[in-house]
């Protein structure tokens, strides 16, 4: 579990839409099911409720919806902290690769 898994499932959580869900985050909706799936099989407990439509939380996926805010929130806060005790660079970075990289390399070099 990382942190771009917890966006995942927080913005699925909150959106109750594979499809929507998946365009926001900029995968696929099976990238996305396999995300969601190797979650619950790390946790052991179904996260969500499917339907053809909607997806609704469990309990399970209720208390990682309250972890995962929390989570993310306090490393917002540490890398805030981080930024403000020295120099960071800044400026735009274009990076060119392909789709295969894009999406299963570069999103953990760049968290």
């Amino acid at each position: 579990m990382d942190l771009r898994d917890l966006k995942t499932f927080l913005h699925l959580a909150e959106s109750r839409h594979f499809g929507r869900s998946a365009r926001a985050m900029h995968v696929s909706p099976s990238t996305l099911s396999r995300q969601i799936q190797r979650l619950e099989d790390d946790l052991g407990q179904p996260l969500f409720v499917r339907d053809n439509r909607t997806v609704t939380l469990t309990e399970a996926g209720e208390e990682l919806r309250v972890f995962a805010q929390q989570t993310l929130l306090q490393y917002q806060q540490l890398r805030h902290t981080i930024d403000q005790q020295g120099p960071s660079l800044s400026g735009e970075l274009h990076i060119f690769c392909s789709v295969t990289a894009a999406y299963s390399h570069l999103p953990p070099i760049l968290d």
